[in-house]
């Protein structure tokens, strides 16, 4: 299966000179030191006019740290460990917000459950029919098909189906 999406904003970074710029920004963060890289998820809430609380900043560390497409109840069992008031409500209403403000995004893959990822780089994903595995790859930039030029396009995914490696293995 193929199919193509991509978030409208994530369309226009994606297909102009700041692209480079984003990327750049989005590897910067993932390599920061705890202190420093705090600073900057502050600096992209206020950016985005979102109130800062610890829980919103402990999601959204969570979430630079962890590329694994986490549930929002992954998410809530992860960070139930390290800060117990943490409610089930909080993790989706800071999920649906920073969705919301372009921070974050939503995968549904008609799966069980969403998946989120902070991640803004041009990728696609492979999603493994047995484990369930979401695997992140590069991608090249998409040319808008001509047909499709005076189209207002919001969403554009590849994504892949299969059975991944190490499921693979275990069959043989």
């Amino acid at each position: 299966m193929f199919i193509f999406t991509i978030d409208k904003n994530i369309f226009r970074c994606i297909f102009n000179k700041k692209r480079g710029a984003m990327e750049n920004k989005i590897k910067e963060i993932n390599h920061l030191d705890n202190e420093n890289r705090t600073k900057e998820l502050k600096k992209i809430l206020e950016d985005n006019n979102i109130r800062l609380s610890h829980q919103r900043l402990l999601i959204l560390d969570y979430l630079v740290l962890n590329h694994n497409h986490p549930s929002a109840e992954k998410i809530y069992t992860d960070l139930k460990k390290v800060d117990p008031v943490i409610s089930q409500a909080t993790v989706y209403n800071t999920l649906n917000l920073l969705t919301d403000k372009r921070i974050i995004r939503e995968l549904d893959f008609n799966m069980v459950s969403k998946r989120y990822e902070f991640s803004k780089q041009s990728h696609g994903h492979f999603i493994c029919e047995e484990c369930e595995s979401i695997i992140d790859f590069n991608v090249k930039e998409q040319d808008i098909p001509e047909e499709l030029k005076d189209y207002d396009i919001h969403t554009v995914e590849i994504v892949y189906r299969g059975i991944c490696h190490n499921c693979k293995k275990k069959t043989s």
